[in-house]
Formats: C-alpha cells, sequence, structure tokens
C-alpha cells in the first residue's frame, strides 16, 4: 500500500465521520501538516497525535459542512492538473451554506 491509498478518518463536532484518501486530504495544507510522520526532519520531533492514528477531528465543523469539504478536496484533487482550463466544471454547493465553507476553508487553507 503506498502512502496515498491511506484512509483518513475525518470527525466533525458532531460526530459524523467521513474517509477519504491521504492523497486527498492532503489537498488542505492544514491537514497535510497534522498528517506527517516527521516534523522538519529532525528525529527527536515529536509527530501529531493524527499522524500516528490518522483520524482528523474537527470539532468546529458540522457533519454537513464537512462533507462538503470532502467532495471539494476530492474535487481539487481531481482536476489539479487542469489549471484554469474550460474543462474544469465549477465546484457546485448550496448558497445557504457559504459563511460556514468560508469559515471552513479559511482553517483548511484550502
Amino acid at each position: 500500500m503506498n502512502d496515498g491509498d491511506i484512509p483518513v478518518k475525518l470527525i466533525s463536532g458532531d460526530g459524523f465521520g467521513f474517509i477519504i484518501s491521504k492523497q486527498v486530504a492532503e489537498q488542505s495544507p492544514t491537514l497535510r501538516n497534522m498528517l506527517e510522520i516527521s516534523r522538519g526532519g529532525v528525529s527527536n520531533d515529536v509527530a501529531f497525535t493524527e499522524a500516528l492514528t490518522n483520524q482528523i477531528r474537527l470539532p468546529e465543523i458540522r457533519g454537513k459542512t464537512l462533507e462538503k469539504v470532502c467532495q471539494y478536496l476530492f474535487y481539487k484533487y481531481r482536476f489539479a492538473d487542469e489549471g484554469a482550463s474550460d474543462r474544469v466544471p465549477d465546484f457546485a454547493f448550496e448558497i445557504e451554506m457559504s459563511l460556514e465553507l468560508l469559515m471552513a476553508a479559511d482553517y483548511l487553507d484550502c
């Protein structure tokens, strides 16, 4: 199993869990940093617990919002090589979710 095939579980504040591949999760720099085993290449550095368990709790993000975040991370992974091409479809979401998605995107840096 290569590193990208490792499943990562994201857990929302209201207890919903979403399993995505590590490659997809790492589309978020925040999640990528949490999942790094070696911080800075120094052997005595301690990894985040999340890196050891492949589970990340996101208590400030509701399940419905986290589901859309997971969809976006997959979308970003899927279309990463397309750039600003006309072949990249718009990422659709309900306008009512705008504020929560904006806050989640700010925290996750995606």
